[in-house]
């Protein structure tokens, strides 16, 4: 009897929603909300994406079903312009062009029944769509088909505006699910597309490749935002990270052509003036943009991960005689465009939270973090490209593991915010990159 009288008894943990009712949670925004990584959108990466992550944790305080436009199982699609379809990113064991093991990344083939319109089985509530831009979002065209539209968003738009000509757009579908709770990630395809194709596009455009003008942004924050909140909702927004703490533009270094001494006086006899090497390790050799010169990269610029590697490794790239082409690097002008407008963007969305009394996810300051890694349940993850676990092939995308450290960063937000005492997620269980 005393043996019995001492038995412990564990209390199950009680979670509750504070503030917030998670009935009927609607999540928007662009590649980073729809689950998007290892450069295409899959099935697995779906069911990892953030919002999904967060469903599921709502669920333990009344949140309700969170339905999302799944593709078929498979290598999930990758569409180009020309609505050109291949799957996702993998990796593949390879001898490089020095003869030493390394490793491969290309495409797989990808599904084109992920295609097929599936928007008669909504209203769906993630409504992440890969490519949009904040403006698009409230656009009725970005439901049609072809090029006139976005091919992710048409599969799954209520309306694909096949008898009026004009679509659904993303806001209004979201508000078919009269959102209880909603959560908020845009900005990242106003910028990063100028980033990714090198600077290629302008600033202050709303073209593919171009930075969004300011005002058409802070306009499309608010519009977006009143709209969501507009029968009472409450949600989350996240801000923008910078790009120099993103592995897709800073894995390759600035000063990563080694040479020896004699290669070095070699090379500093036939350069052109202001060009010059030493051994050890050099600036890499770039053109200017549109004038038919070359420079030496300074110390902050950035060069692109889509570098093909064999070229730099053996193919000379680098050097006066072949210059890295200009669209394969983010100069010290187009670095400052891409961080003052980022700056300016998450002002906005800073201020449209305190405004709202959403919360905010400062995933702008947890990349920073990410740099040096960050631990959970004895797992170190970091910003490193395929070490670092956190990043998909893509370099730009988190991997599921990356997307679980980033959903438990909305649930501290949402818990500090909403009085709420939602569980973290267990990150370990979400997989990161897979080697062959």
């Amino acid at each position: 009897m005393l043996l019995g009288g001492c038995k412990p008894s564990l209390d199950e943990p009680r979670y509750n929603a504070g503030e917030a009712d998670f009935e009927r949670f609607v999540a928007v925004g662009s590649s980073f909300t729809a689950g998007y990584n290892d450069g295409a959108l899959t099935r697995t990466g779906q069911e990892a994406s953030i919002p999904n992550i967060l469903a599921q944790q709502f669920a333990l305080v009344g949140g309700g079903e969170f339905k999302q436009p799944l593709l078929p199982a498979g290598n999930g699609l990758v569409v180009n312009s020309l609505g050109q379809i291949t799957g996702q990113l993998a990796l593949s064991s390879r001898i490089n062009c020095a003869g030493k093991p390394d490793f491969g990344i290309a495409n797989i083939s990808g599904n084109a029944a992920g295609m097929q319109w599936i928007g008669n089985d909504g209203p769906y509530n993630n409504l992440g769509v890969p490519g949009a831009k904040s403006f698009q979002l409230y656009s009725q065209f970005l439901g049609k088909g072809g090029s006139a539209g976005n091919y992710y968003y048409h599969r799954f738009a209520s309306d694909t505006g096949s008898v009026s000509g004009l679509s659904s757009t993303v806001i209004g579908d979201a508000q078919l699910i009269n959102p209880t709770f909603f959560s908020l990630w845009m900005g990242n395809s106003d910028v990063y597309t100028y980033a990714s194709a090198g600077g290629v596009g302008v600033v202050g455009g709303i073209g593919t490749y171009d930075i969004t003008p300011i005002d058409t942004f802070n306009k499309a924050v608010d519009f977006i935002v009143n709209g969501l909140t507009s029968n009472g909702a409450k949600g989350v927004i996240a801000n923008i990270p910078d790009i120099s703490d993103i592995p897709y533009f800073n894995t390759i270094p600035y000063n990563g052509l080694t040479l020896t001494a004699a290669q070095a006086t070699a090379l500093n006899t036939v350069s052109p003036p202001g060009i010059s090497f030493a051994a050890g390790a050099n600036s890499f050799v770039v053109e200017n943009p549109g004038s038919g010169t070359i420079r030496q990269l300074k110390s902050g610029e950035l060069l692109l991960l889509s570098i093909p590697s064999d070229s730099l490794l053996c193919g000379g790239w680098g050097l006066p005689q072949h210059p890295i082409p200009a669209n394969y690097v983010i100069d010290s002008t187009e670095l400052s465009n891409i961080k003052s407008n980022i700056t300016l963007f998450n002002n906005k969305i800073s201020a449209a939270a305190a405004a709202k009394g959403l919360a905010l996810v400062d995933v702008n300051h947890f990349y920073k973090t990410l740099q040096s890694g960050v631990k959970f349940n004895g797992a170190t993850m970091s910003a490193s490209f395929l070490s670092g676990a956190a990043f998909s092939l893509d370099g730009v995308h988190p991997s599921n593991k990356g997307f679980a450290l980033i959903a438990n960063e909305f649930i501290t937000a949402i818990n500090a915010r909403f009085k709420c005492n939602l569980p973290p997620v267990d990150v370990n269980s979400y997989t990161g990159i897979i080697f062959p």
